[in-house]
């Protein structure tokens, strides 16, 4: 009875459930954008945090708050944080990292490499190029959609998941800048109805921009190319009959395609001559389930598949051979060549001036596609 007592005085003086804690003022960031103003040259930071706006037993009403802080530099930038009323920040649980088009293209590392050094900040998660007017976007999109700082985190997992992309994370893209011969291809994201969507990737040479865009086609073909695109990536397009132009409209001359990569593998090949280089091949097989070919499926006849199957890899060659060409105009090696050819053919390697002969070196890939979910045997 004492005890019972005891305890009914002491109520008054107990805090609460855990929904009595403050957490309304913890200033977590969620998504930290990185832009640069042109006309003065500040770079400006946005901080979006999720709020809890009310709380409750286990639940709580969220909103995105949106911070803007500028400064000669991001360093200064972040310091300016600490005087407004939204100050502490906390990057520790920051999931994304948005790159304006701007920021990208004006050395982003030699403005970034700071973020390997300070304390509580995310540095093994993905960075994003922003395509478009990232202020603007950052001012709508987040307060309107109380998910999109976890939509944009779950699309990045589910790009690199589904062989897709792969996310090239803050570290990687800072230590780029000293391998001289790792390039990369960071995701480029624009605005869709209410979030983002890939609009495709942007190459990097040695931690710098090369201004050159992979479009969504050109990123399948380099994934496939790389040997990673088997998994639940859905592959469709059309083909030209045969005979027509690769890039004609009509629809009624083109034969549509779609299909998902059971097993491929791609291995790099060098021909020589004298220890000099001849050519480079890419040699790619792959192991496809078909969804449509043209036909309807009962249609799908083994002389017909058989039919296709060479169609598919000389269409495939073709749109590998443009990608290519333009990872070659941008000087951009994203499939390792020059690694593969100085492990494998030092003399060959030494001959080189890797930077001025990769561009002009004769590159040539090949496809053989195997339909295997047909009654070919």
């Amino acid at each position: 009875m004492r005890k019972a007592m005891l305890l009914l005085l002491l109520l008054p003086l107990l805090t609460g459930c855990w929904d009595r804690l403050e957490l309304r003022k913890l200033n977590l960031v969620d998504v930290a954008g990185f832009d640069l103003n042109e006309e003065n040259g500040e770079k400006e930071i946005y901080y979006i945090v999720s709020k809890l706006k009310s709380t409750g037993q286990g639940s709580g009403d969220v909103i995105s708050q949106v911070t803007k802080l500028k400064g000669a530099s991001l360093v200064e930038s972040v310091g300016q944080g600490q005087y407004t009323d939204q100050a502490p920040f906390l990057g520790v649980t920051t999931g994304t990292y948005l790159l304006s088009e701007s920021f990208a293209s004006h050395d982003p590392i030699s403005a970034l490499d700071f973020l390997l050094k300070t304390p509580y900040s995310s540095i093994n998660v993905p960075v994003v190029i922003f395509e478009g007017d990232m202020a603007k976007f950052l001012d709508t999109v987040p307060k309107a959609n109380t998910e999109f700082t976890t939509n944009l985190y779950d699309f990045n997992k589910a790009l690199e998941r589904n062989h897709i992309l792969s996310n090239i994370s803050m570290m990687n893209l800072i230590l780029s800048k000293e391998e001289p011969f790792t390039d990369i291809a960071v995701p480029v994201m624009k605005q869709s109805e209410m979030g983002v969507e890939l609009g495709g990737a942007l190459l990097f040479r040695q931690g710098l921009s090369t201004e050159t865009k992979l479009s969504k086609e050109q990123v399948q073909m380099m994934v496939l190319m790389q040997g990673t695109g088997a998994g639940n990536q859905r592959y469709t397009g059309n083909m030209p009959e045969k005979g027509k132009k690769q890039l004609t409209t009509d629809k009624n001359k083109q034969n549509n395609y779609a299909f998902s990569v059971k097993n491929e593998h791609s291995k790099i090949k060098f021909t020589s001559k004298s220890n000099k280089l001849q050519k480079v091949k890419v040699n790619v097989k792959l192991k496809i389930n078909v969804f449509d070919l043209g036909k309807s499926f009962h249609q799908n006849k083994p002389d017909y598949i058989n039919h296709m199957e060479k169609e598919l890899s000389n269409h495939l060659k073709n749109l590998a051979v443009t990608t290519l060409e333009t990872m070659q105009k941008a000087n951009c090696d994203i499939l390792g060549i020059g690694k593969e050819l100085k492990a494998h053919h030092p003399d060959i390697w030494k001959s080189l001036d890797w930077r001025k002969d990769y561009p002009r070196m004769k590159i040539e890939p090949t496809f053989d596609v195997q339909i295997i979910n047909s009654d070919v045997e």
